[in-house]
């Protein structure tokens, strides 16, 4: 959106309605034209709003919300915050949304996901796209609330047409598999096209696959590693691993094969968190393929790519437990784990 370009002064005018007459510690920011905020007008911004000035209170939320001050203070704030937000102009969803990213961000409780849907629907009440295309995907998911596709395909709808990348490449998403849509591959492209020009990185990564498949599009393995290389370079930790493997595992009988470039990319999709990366880095621990070998490494990969369903690496952290490799020997555990293992192994199949 253009109005985030804007000084950080005009950025809090917009959203909380707050001007320097009213808070006399934004001053410095107005007079200075400054871009970003400075210990010292925080500190007399956090002064006021602990002495009970409702101004003061309402940027501090907003101040919070783009991470400017710590997040933890954010949930005091906003009770100023809300009275401010009754009118649907502008930008102001953000404070709601972000209340709602508070929430989704703790998960794996029910309330927690109820809470979150609950202010992503008031933000994008709001007309703030980001929560339009976020309480899309509740409902599309049924995360915290009663799921409705439907109605999740018309808030994509809308956030799209205010070209938010994101809603633009869910509706590519629901195009491809026929849920909400009617299955067409053609219109999936399109839309994931549409998204790719306007910065979503996750499009290039679809677009990746249908050349590789060759739907919707005549099928192209050098378009599609055009885009999946894009995507890594974008920062797509899927599309990173699959660059890792292609370095890894090379071309027709390994030609090609540069296990040290392999490694370098599981290790950047690895800091996203992404499973198969985890566990892929693991291996090459464990195996000391592009790396010193260390059991010890591996076994830490193996516990987070494991902690996130991966079953190849909760099979090898099971039989690291058995074997006693790179962490003491525990039986109970290795059977744990491989259980794990089975009925992922299951789910994947």
């Amino acid at each position: 959106m253009q109005w985030e370009r804007l000084p950080v002064y005009k950025q809090i005018t917009r959203v909380t309605g707050v001007t320097v007459r009213q808070l006399p510690a934004l001053k410095d920011l107005k007079d200075n034209k400054k871009e970003t905020m400075s210990e010292e007008v925080i500190a007399l911004i956090r002064k006021a709003a602990k002495e009970g000035d409702d101004r003061a209170q309402c940027v501090m939320g907003f101040l919070c919300c783009k991470g400017y001050a710590k997040k933890r203070a954010r949930k005091k704030l906003y009770g100023s915050a809300m009275g401010r937000l009754d009118s649907p102009k502008g930008p102001e969803g953000i404070l709601l949304y972000a209340i709602g990213d508070d929430y989704y961000e703790v998960s794996g409780q029910r309330q927690d996901l109820e809470e979150a849907a609950y202010w992503y629907r008031r933000s994008a009440a709001h007309s703030y796209p980001p929560a339009q295309v976020l309480y899309g995907d509740c409902l599309f998911s049924g995360e915290g609330v009663e799921p409705d596709i439907d109605e999740a395909v018309k808030l994509y709808r809308v956030a799209s047409e205010a070209d938010n990348a994101m809603a633009i490449r869910r509706l590519g998403d629901c195009a491809y598999l026929g849920i909400g849509l009617a299955q067409d591959y053609r219109v999936a492209l399109s839309y994931f096209q549409k998204a790719a020009r306007r910065g979503c990185r996750d499009a290039l990564w679809r677009l990746g696959d249908l050349y590789l498949q060759g739907e919707g599009v005549e099928r192209s393995k050098t378009m599609a590693e055009s885009f999946y290389d894009e995507a890594a370079c974008a920062g797509v930790a899927s599309a990173m691993c699959m660059l890792g493997d292609r370095y890894y595992y090379g071309g027709h009988g390994g030609e090609g094969a540069d296990l040290k470039e392999a490694v370098k990319w599981y290790k950047k999709a690895a800091k996203r968190e992404d499973e198969w990366a985890l566990y892929a880095l693991g291996m090459c621990y464990y195996q000391g393929k592009g790396v010193d070998q260390s059991y010890k490494k591996a076994v830490k990969l193996f516990l987070r790519s494991g902690a996130y369903g991966c079953p190849d690496a909760l099979w090898h952290l099971a039989s690291c437990y058995y074997n006693g490799i790179g962490i003491k020997k525990n039986k109970k555990k290795a059977y744990h784990y491989y259980r794990e293992a089975v009925k992922m192994f299951a789910i994947y199949n």
